[in-house]
C-alpha cells in the first residue's frame, strides 16, 4: 500500500459483526458490471448487472447464488462488490453461506448466500480500488484493498439518490415515498420541468406513455411532481382509463406490478401542442396503442 491510503475495506468491515469478525473462511467478489446479459439458473437477464441489483434484487440473489464449487464450497461468508470503471468496486454486502450447495452439474452449484446485518452504513456508498485480476480472493491471502471514495450510494435517507432525469427508474412504494416524504431534492428536480414518461406493467411487459404539461382548461399544472403526485394519491393508476380498471381490480396492482421511468425531458413552460406531439412520437416508437398495451388515444 502506498502512503497515501487513508483506509481500507478490511479497517471498515471489521467489528461490525462478531461472527464474520471470527471467520476465517471469507472470499471478496467482484461481479462483473460490462455485460449486457447474464445467463444463470437457467434464465437470462437482459441488461448490467448494476440494474439487476438494483431493480431486481431478487434475481441478483439468485444470479450471485450460482457459483463454482470448486471456488466456494468452504467459504463461509462472501463480500461482495459489483465492478464499476477501470479497478474499481462497489461494496454491496456481505452474505452468509446458509446451507450445504445443491449440485447443479459441470461443477456447478445453487448456494444460499444471505445477507448479514452490521454493514447497512457501508452498502452501495464504499467504492475500492480491486487491482487484483482475479474476481474472486480470500480474504486471508488478499492484500489490503484502499477506499477510493464515500459517496451517497443507491438511496438516502432511504429514498432512491437522484442523479439525472434518464436514470428515473421508480416503484410504487418508492414514487409514494418521495411524494409523501415531499423530498426537497426530488421535488426541486421534478418541479423543475416537465416529461414524456412511461409505465412498465412489470408482470406482462405492457407500457403506458404519458406527458406532463400545463393545461388550463383541465386545471393541470406544470411539471412532473403534479402528475406523478396524482399517480399516488389515486393508487397507482392517475385516472387513465386502462391503469384504473387495473387498480380497482387489485388495490394492491400498482405497488406490486407498475413502474415509473421518464423518456424525455420537457421544458417547463412546453407549449401544449408540442408535449402531445412528443407524446404521440413515443406512443408510435414503442406501439402502446396496440398489442394490447395500455394507451387508448
Amino acid at each position: 500500500m502506498g502512503n497515501n491510503i487513508i483506509i481500507t475495506i478490511q479497517e471498515l468491515l471489521k467489528g461490525r459483526n462478531d461472527e464474520f469478525d471470527n471467520s476465517e473462511k471469507v472470499k471478496f467478489v467482484r461481479h462483473k458490471n460490462d455485460q449486457e446479459e447474464h445467463h444463470y439458473q437457467d434464465k437470462t437477464y437482459t441488461g448490467s448487472l448494476i440494474q439487476m441489483y438494483r431493480y431486481d434484487y431478487q434475481e441478483f440473489i439468485q444470479y450471485q447464488n450460482e457459483q463454482d464449487l470448486n471456488k466456494f464450497k468452504n467459504v463461509e461468508y462472501i463480500v461482495s462488490f459489483i465492478g464499476e470503471e477501470n479497478s474499481e468496486a462497489r461494496f454491496i454486502g456481505v452474505y452468509k453461506s446458509c446451507k450445504i450447495p445443491e449440485e447443479k452439474g459441470y461443477g456447478v452449484g445453487i448456494f444460499d448466500f444471505q445477507e448479514i446485518k452490521g454493514f447497512e452504513a457501508l452498502k452501495d456508498k464504499v467504492i475500492i480500488n480491486w487491482r487484483d485480476r482475479s474476481w474472486h480472493l480470500w480474504k486471508k491471502d488478499n492484500s489490503s484493498k484502499e477506499v477510493i471514495r464515500i459517496d451517497k450510494g443507491f438511496k438516502s435517507n432511504n429514498l432512491p439518490v437522484f442523479s439525472r432525469y434518464e436514470d428515473v427508474l421508480l416503484n410504487f412504494d418508492e414514487l409514494k415515498s418521495i411524494i409523501e416524504s415531499n423530498d426537497l431534492e426530488w421535488k426541486s428536480k421534478l418541479e423543475a420541468c416537465n416529461c414524456v414518461y412511461l409505465i412498465l406493467d412489470k408482470s406482462n411487459g405492457k407500457q403506458y406513455v404519458g406527458v406532463t404539461y400545463k393545461d388550463a382548461s383541465k386545471g393541470r399544472k406544470s411539471g412532473i411532481w403534479n402528475r406523478w403526485a396524482e399517480y399516488v394519491h389515486t393508487n397507482g393508476h392517475g385516472n387513465d382509463k386502462t391503469l384504473k380498471e387495473k387498480c380497482e381490480n387489485d388495490p394492491n396492482y400498482a405497488k406490486h406490478n407498475f413502474q415509473w421511468s421518464i423518456l424525455e425531458p420537457l421544458p417547463i413552460n412546453v407549449i401544449p401542442a408540442v408535449a402531445i406531439n412528443r407524446e404521440t412520437l413515443y406512443k408510435k416508437k414503442l406501439g402502446t396503442r396496440e398489442n394490447g398495451n395500455y394507451n387508448n388515444n
